[in-house]
């Protein structure tokens, strides 16, 4: 599974997905990650490049630490069978199969969130947490200037 689901159309931050905890150490981690995002290499224009590629693709394997990527194009509400429905944003998922980190485009700004607890339980649908460590930021970054590198070279080919 590779869609990550969020309660409505807003933005996360530093919350969980049920919007449930609300820590204040989450809040400052956060901070540090949202700063260093402002001057990151991951940003809408690059994510629009990435996901509207001229080949159209929706998934890919790259050389990286994270090697599989879904995109997601088009948001949407989902409808689960349990009754509730869910929105399912504009997103790049990065995954080596153990953990699974996804840069999410909703409301206007790109959330970061982590979203390894999931590992296919459909029932677990709002368990993604934020992105709290620099560390893992790096990581992500250097996978999504892989994949940049990946598409822009594919958009050659056309």
């Amino acid at each position: 599974m590779t869609n990550i689901y969020y309660m409505d159309e807003d933005s996360l931050g530093h919350l969980d997905a049920k919007k449930s905890i609300n820590s204040f150490l989450w809040k400052l981690l956060y901070k540090r990650v949202e700063k260093r995002l402002k001057n990151s290499i991951i940003n809408i224009q690059n994510m629009r490049k990435i996901v509207f590629n001229k080949k159209l693709l929706l998934h890919c394997k790259i050389e990286g630490t994270l090697p599989y990527v879904f995109l997601r194009r088009d948001p949407s509400w989902y409808y689960a069978e349990d009754g509730e429905e869910y929105f399912i944003p504009f997103s790049i998922c990065f995954t080596d199969g153990n953990v699974k980190y996804d840069i999410v485009l909703v409301d206007g700004k790109i959330d970061l969130r982590n979203d390894s607890k999931m590992k296919g339980d459909l029932s677990k649908k709002l368990s993604h947490t934020p992105i709290l460590l620099i560390k893992v930021l790096k990581d992500i970054e250097k996978n999504f200037e892989i994949l940049l590198k990946y598409m822009d070279e594919e958009d050659k080919k056309v």
